[in-house]
């Protein structure tokens, strides 16, 4: 008895090791990008853009290039400073649990839980396609720029078709949402319930994320946390600054009005990587509890146990709804 207490604080120990090693090489590598690419550049040629500014030439493209650069540099820093501190808040209320999920999933009692539908195939699927493309256009994007790993136009032109291909699925995702939107509106239901990825549009949302910040447990969650309610807007979003320059520069050039849509496309690279690595790999798959990697997103569902612990509001009503629906039958 005693030896198996030892070696299950000796896994314990090993899960919390590794997550903290896993967090500190993902949270430091991205600090990295920011340095090379928002801090360095805001120390250079920050003074410069200032005077640029200063200029209030609003009708010219220097201008407008100077004011894109020095935004997202600072919104670069920011970003990173609030992620490191929220994944380190997370890791900190984590701590004591490390390994949790992944005891739990090779136990007997899960085998006799009740796993929960949380992503479908299709949405799966849309997850894989942007983790693809976006990995793809990360490395391509960034070793054309430093003429590493093979020419520079093949680069390019794989960073294009992927590129291309993202923004295709994020076409899709947005035509299929928007009319079941529209038809769930026309027939009176509530957009809140029927998707809950609005919940970010809520006074709960912005209490966690503090509460969080703070080292304090947050209150039930519902479907989404708030990191993964912000990071999903967030990937659109940044879907949409990417591509929309993206597309402009392929067409035009990267020098079409004096280079902003170059700037607004290169910076808008640097804060999505530095989210992914720093928020969302940390947060998602490092954190101590679900360390080395939470498989919900390959299989889909999650154990009741789990769902209750972590998105109780979800859980509880999705099991209210399976058991109207075996009624039924």
């Amino acid at each position: 008895m005693a030896e198996a207490v030892q070696e299950s604080r000796v896994s314990k120990l090993s899960y919390l090791v590794g997550s903290l090693i896993g967090t500190a090489i993902l949270v430091g590598f991205a600090w990295g990008l920011v340095y090379a690419y928002a801090i360095q550049p805001l120390l250079k040629e920050g003074p410069i853009r200032l005077e640029e500014l200063h200029k209030y030439s609003i009708s010219s493209g220097f201008w407008w290039r100077a004011f894109i650069a020095l935004a997202f540099d600072v919104l670069i820093i920011i970003i990173a400073v609030i992620g490191t501190w929220w994944v380190l808040a997370n890791f900190y209320l984590e701590a004591r649990e490390a390994g949790k999920w992944r005891f739990y999933y090779r136990s007997p009692e899960a085998k006799k839980d009740k796993w929960l539908p949380r992503l479908t195939a299709w949405q799966r699927f849309q997850h894989i396609w942007v983790m693809i493309t976006f990995i793809i256009c990360a490395i391509t994007g960034f070793a054309a720029q430093a003429h590493v790993l093979a020419p520079r136009r093949e680069l390019l032109t794989i960073h294009i078709y992927s590129g291309i291909a993202m923004g295709i699925l994020a076409i899709i995702h947005f035509a299929y949402y928007t009319t079941q939107a529209l038809m769930a509106k026309a027939r009176g239901e509530s957009l809140k319930e029927k998707f809950p990825i609005l919940e970010i549009y809520s006074k709960k949302f912005f209490k966690n994320i503090i509460r969080v910040m703070l080292g304090k447990k947050p209150e039930p969650y519902g479907k989404y946390d708030p990191e993964q309610l912000f990071e999903y807007w967030g990937v659109y979003w940044g879907m949409a600054v990417l591509g929309i320059p993206g597309v402009i520069m392929l067409l035009y050039g990267p020098q079409v009005l004096d280079g902003i849509f170059w700037v607004t496309h290169t910076k808008e690279a640097v804060l999505a990587v530095t989210f992914i690595l720093m928020v969302h790999i940390s947060y998602s798959h490092f954190r101590p509890k679900t360390f080395p990697i939470d498989t919900t997103f390959l299989t889909g569902k999650m154990p009741l146990k789990r769902a209750l612990e972590e998105h109780p509001e979800w859980a509880k009503k999705l099991i209210q709804k399976l058991r109207q629906s075996l009624s039924k039958s």
